[in-house]
């Protein structure tokens, strides 16, 4: 009988290991949405995996639609428009050679140095606040993210996971907790 009881450990302890493993692959894809009782959202809906793809799309519109407002917004508080100043400024300070040639007097040096800059500044300008909002228009960028949230199918991913990481980790798991279940007997049977 004692040896029945501690013959319990072993099977606790696989259990315990199958639990694990089963939990942790529920918490990533189950469910696939979020589930409400009344009003109230339940926590840890949809499944980890659902969630962060919801997440990485809704980042990919934010990014879009941030851009393009960024593309109209001419204010010097834009990102586009610190971009656009740092380029302006880099150019300047590449252009510092210009007070090594002693013939040329001063101001045609900065007169030299700002035109240089100012061009450099208006081609970045145009082709980040035009050109590239217009490829965007003309590929339609926005339709390859509603097609990556329709076709983004998880159940390959679960699939893999399932073949590749699940077994094997739930074989990893159950020896894990197998060894420990049989020392737990172990020393049960000593102190018992």
């Amino acid at each position: 009988m004692i040896f029945l009881k501690a013959l319990l450990f072993v099977l606790l302890n696989l259990g315990m290991g199958y639990l694990l493993v089963f939990t942790m692959r529920s918490l990533l894809f189950y469910p696939e949405k979020k589930i409400y009782i009344g009003r109230i959202h339940i926590p840890l809906t949809p499944g980890l995996i659902f969630y962060l793809k919801n997440l990485i799309i809704q980042k990919l519109y934010k990014l879009l639609h941030d851009f393009l407002n960024d593309c109209e917004n001419l204010e010097t508080d834009s990102r586009i428009s610190k971009i656009e100043h740092d380029i302006y400024t880099k150019i300047w300070d590449r252009m510092k050679f210009l007070d090594e040639y002693r013939f040329l007097p001063h101001f045609v040096k900065r007169n030299i140095q700002n035109l240089v800059a100012q061009i450099v500044f208006e081609l970045t300008r145009y082709f980040i606040r035009t050109f590239i909002p217009y490829l965007m228009e003309r590929y339609n960028i926005e339709s390859y993210i509603v097609l990556l949230e329709r076709k983004g199918d998880i159940s390959i991913l679960k699939a893999y996971y399932n073949k590749y990481i699940y077994r094997y980790l739930l074989y990893f798991s159950l020896i894990f907790f197998f060894f420990t279940g049989i020392f737990n007997m172990i020393i049960y049977l000593i102190i018992r």
